[in-house]
């Protein structure tokens, strides 16, 4: 009757099931207490725990749970899209309810071992301090948005409305109708319909459904990358290093928050699991183990694509480094084992890609400029880099990168090559200052040799100089998009300095454990000074809406009928493309109500339509007292019926309406107005 035996671990699960049960009556918060750990980890679980890594510590596999899951659950909205069938609440239901029996059966089996460590154990453990540090994360993140009545910044809007698509759908919102005139959208959305799931399945308001587990994923990035520098260094007090840097010290990715940069955030904390998977297959292959790989790389192509691209720079620099010093048939089995693992993302995924070379490949590569950026667009932002602890953060990972070198450190070299190869993503040019030495070192190995070809290329390389070849930047990847991803990098390395650290300390016969309680009380107040100095991350003049402009659009939402149309204010953003400036811009996604400025999702758009959009914008943004006419004009023209002008002021205010006819006040609270337009 083993199957039975009440193993301290399966005493743990009972406990944890009796009270999710209790937390699920709570309300949204218990939901979502319950739905995201079901959605964030059971899918990876299962599927992880068939392939032949168990033997892995439980952090490197818990990393590789939540990227398994985040790519899992894109994946089956992408399929079931293409089939065309939709997510209803039964099957979401009964999906989700299979699911968490499945993850009980499971773990119930698994924690039949009575040799697992008992909590009691961990007390004292790198275990231990890593909840810790998570939790002390976890505070911070939530102290950050303390506050936040909305979403910040310009992606949280469009973000929000995609959310909104799939939620109501029940499918991946790659058509933004009724709301957007906007088919086949070329934006990924592996984040939105994981957010969507979530929303739906704890009831959260949508407001909240992208901030409270946008903060939670925030926070277990500092365990992924703890995960990923555990694994790589091969030391628990590496993770533990890793988890304060990237959580409490880098002002990367907490300041993601100023930005509404949830899919970034998504596809980073993605990153870690694919970087132990890939380095397990390429240690010891077999076919799952490059299954999981081939699942995550097809699900963050879904999620993030910019990442998609980091990722293959870091998965080609972990090659590099392990195959050094490799025999050939190893070199050669690999080789054929990844290229069957790209052609299994490409047939798993071809749906997407096909729509993504449609609509975003083939229109750019036929414009003016193609795929390469232009004016200052690219331009690396000295505040980025340098801001608050970054400096310690770049200190220390360069401190850990010496200390691997001198070490002959995998991890090292494998970080090292890939910051190089993110550098060169970000700069193209560097290439043709690379390229000689190349090919003069290579062109001397054949003159020694007397290979010819190897001769002939290596001339070719010559060739390629600053002189004669000029490579422009790809408008995809920018310095400052790279830069505010170096903390994944610089965080591993950070690990690595203090695993190094650590293990230098003298032992001691009189106290064996006085060394780790030292490193552990350290590392908390690390992390406590840390979280205490990130308080006030969060950039104010990001925060588009306030808690008034909230209450505002719910009386917007209930007091409006649902073909009102808003004129609201706004303001330059990027190119021809503006933003709103108060909370009126979140009309649509919140309440369902036509704006003057749409999300800016709405470029996907017919042109004609695009063109118009941007025409109406411009009357708006470029008012200035005495073009009142223009004003009245538009309002006839477009059919509109209300004025939103929040407490922001804008180019609009009360007074360019106060007093004409046709217009009537029928709301003002907390600063906000919103005007009604009498009829013709």
């Amino acid at each position: 009757m083993h199957h039975l035996a009440l193993t301290p671990g399966r005493r743990a699960l009972l406990a944890v099931v009796l009270c999710a049960g209790a937390v699920a009556l709570v309300g949204p918060l218990g939901r979502l207490a319950i739905g995201m750990p079901l959605l964030l980890l059971a899918p990876g679980y299962l599927v992880e725990r068939a392939a032949p890594t168990s033997r892995m510590p439980a952090l490197s596999r818990l990393t590789i749970w939540m990227s398994l899951s985040l790519s899992l659950v894109a994946l089956l909205y992408l399929w079931l899209s293409v089939i065309g069938l939709a997510l209803a609440d039964p099957l979401l239901w009964g999906v989700s309810g299979l699911l968490a029996l499945a993850a009980l059966v499971a773990a119930w089996h698994d924690l039949g071992d009575a040799n697992l460590p008992t909590p009691a154990s961990c007390l004292l453990s790198p275990v231990s301090c890593l909840l810790a540090i998570f939790a002390i994360t976890l505070w911070a993140r939530f102290v950050q948005v303390d506050g936040l009545a909305l979403p910040a910044w310009v992606d949280s809007v469009h973000h929000a409305l995609m959310v909104r698509v799939a939620a109501e759908s029940g499918a991946a919102p790659i058509s933004l109708r009724p709301y957007l005139p906007v088919d086949n959208l070329p934006y990924h959305w592996g984040y939105h319909v994981f957010a969507a799931t979530l929303m739906r399945l704890s009831g959260l308001e949508l407001p909240e459904a992208l901030i409270i587990p946008g903060q939670i994923l925030n926070a277990l990035v500092g365990v992924a990358v703890a995960g990923m520098a555990g694994h790589l260094w091969r030391r628990p007090a590496a993770a533990v290093g890793a988890a304060v840097a990237v959580g409490l010290i880098s002002i990367m990715p907490a300041y993601y928050v100023s930005w509404g940069r949830y899919t970034q955030l998504c596809g980073l904390l993605m990153l870690p699991g694919l970087s132990i998977a890939w380095g397990e297959a390429l240690r010891a292959g077999g076919r799952r183990r490059w299954a999981i790989v081939t699942l995550l790389i097809a699900g963050l192509s879904l999620v993030h694509f910019r990442v998609l691209l980091f990722a293959m720079a870091l998965l080609a620099a972990q090659a590099v480094v392990w195959a050094a010093g490799q025999p050939l048939p190893a070199l050669r089995s690999r080789l054929l084992a990844a290229l069957a693992a790209g052609a299994g993302v490409a047939a798993i995924t071809a749906p997407w890609a096909w729509l993504l070379i449609r609509r975003a490949l083939l229109p750019a590569l036929a414009s003016d400029g193609g795929l390469a950026g232009g004016g200052s667009y690219n331009a690396l932002s000295g505040g980025l880099l340098w801001s608050r602890q970054n400096e310690l953060l770049i200190g220390v990972g360069l401190l850990g990168a010496w200390l691997g070198l001198r070490r002959r450190a995998g991890a090292a070299a494998a970080m090292l090559i890939w910051v190089a190869l993110l550098a060169i993503e970000s700069n193209p040019w560097l290439i043709v200052y690379l390229t000689p030495g190349a090919g003069l070192l290579l062109l001397l190995w054949a003159l020694r040799r007397r290979s010819l070809p190897a001769a002939l290329v290596g001339a070719g390389l010559l060739l390629i100089n600053p002189r004669t070849v000029a490579l422009p930047y790809f408008w995809l990847i920018t310095n400052d998009v790279v830069v505010i991803s170096l903390f994944v990098p610089l965080g591993v390395l950070a690990g690595g300095a203090a695993a190094t650290l650590y293990a230098a300390l003298p032992p001691t016969r009189r106290w064996p454990r006085a060394a780790g309680a030292l490193a552990a009380a350290a590392a908390l107040a690390v992390a406590g000074w840390g979280a205490y100095d990130q308080r006030g991350v969060l950039n104010q003049g990001t925060v588009l809406a306030t808690p008034a402009d909230r209450e505002a659009i719910a009386w917007a939402a209930a007091n409006t009928p649902p073909d009102a149309r808003f004129m609201v204010n706004s303001g330059a953003w990027l190119d021809a493309t503006r933003r709103g400036i108060d909370g009126g811009w979140w009309l649509l996604p919140l309440a369902g109500r036509w704006t003057t400025t749409p999300p800016v999702l709405y470029i996907y758009g017919d042109p004609a339509y695009v063109r118009h959009t941007r025409e109406v914008e411009a009357v708006v943004a470029n008012y200035r007292p005495g073009q009142e006419q223009a004003i009245i004009d538009l309002i006839a023209a477009e059919g509109i019926t209300h004025i939103y002008l929040g407490p922001k002021v804008g180019a609009l205010t009360p007074e360019v309406f106060a007093g004409r006819p046709g217009f009537h006040t029928v709301y003002q609270q907390g600063g906000v107005t919103i005007i009604a337009v009498a009829g013709p």
